[in-house]
């Protein structure tokens, strides 16, 4: 987890508790364990950070459930007000930090995809562990992230884009992207939520297939393109405050994943 991020992100969590607990019992009433913790949580987290009452999200945290009398009661719609409004905060105050990459692919292309994670692995983003299953990557044909048997693609990939975390797109460019429908709509709905964003192109790929995809301002880069990749690893460790990989190990991975990369290209163009 982003160091920046756990404080607030562990409040969210006790939003979620304080809703199931309300969808479960109906009204939460005067001294619910849930509710104290969250009102004592909430103001070390203001006071600590000296924010002011007119500050967005937090003017309505402190006027409608903050600085309430010793009776009180909680519905269901006042709880998940509470929550989205924690996480309003949370965009607000650390729209810089991040804590998940979501890969937008074409599953012909898992092979280099994979090499691409590797390298990830290798910068520091942290691997899904038999003590923490969750993963950092969202990316449907990797053995290491498959969604769960029985699980719906389609639903999976709708829940990323409702996730209260900051999530950062990756869009893996190849013949086989433009050539699905459904990795188009993907891209064009990354494009629409506004998110944060990279393009990154395979070797062979002819750029002028991108056409009016995406916005034209972002700057993309090929997949071999060691000077980019340079630049694209700094910019995770800053994203993801992530410790910084020592030069001679980084330069090492880096050689290897264009190997690997370069080679697949070759390969798939002597077919």
């Amino acid at each position: 987890m982003n160091s920046k991020l756990q404080e607030i992100n562990q409040i969210i969590s006790l939003c979620d508790d304080l809703v199931r607990e309300v969808q479960e019992v109906g009204l939460l009433r005067t001294g619910n364990r849930t509710y104290e913790e969250y009102k004592a949580r909430i103001s070390d987290f203001f006071s600590k950070r000296d924010l002011k009452r007119d500050f967005g999200p937090y003017e309505v945290l402190c006027s409608l459930f903050y600085n309430r009398g010793r009776s009180y009661t909680i519905n269901l719609t006042e709880a998940q007000s509470i929550r989205d409004n924690v996480i309003a905060l949370k965009h607000q105050l650390f729209a810089d930090a991040y804590e998940k990459i979501f890969i937008s692919h074409r599953e012909k292309d898992q092979e280099q995809v994979a090499a691409f994670m590797d390298l990830l692995y290798t910068i520091g983003i942290r691997r899904p562990t038999v003590g923490n299953e969750e993963s950092m990557i969202f990316c449907t044909s990797h053995p290491a992230t498959y969604i769960d048997n029985g699980v719906r693609n389609l639903e999976e990939i709708r829940i990323q884009f409702n996730n209260p975390d900051h999530i950062f797109f990756l869009l893996w460019y190849s013949d086989n992207y433009f050539e699905s429908q459904a990795c188009l709509n993907e891209a064009g709905a990354i494009w629409a939520s506004r998110r944060k964003y990279q393009e990154i192109l395979m070797p062979d790929f002819d750029s002028a297939k991108i056409g009016g995809l995406m916005d034209k301002q972002k700057v993309w880069f090929r997949a071999n393109d060691k000077y980019r990749l340079n630049c694209f690893k700094e910019e995770l460790e800053a994203m993801f405050g992530l410790d910084p990989l020592r030069q001679n190990a980084w330069e090492q991975a880096r050689d290897c994943y264009i190997s690997r990369i370069e080679a697949i290209s070759r390969i798939r163009n002597s077919k």
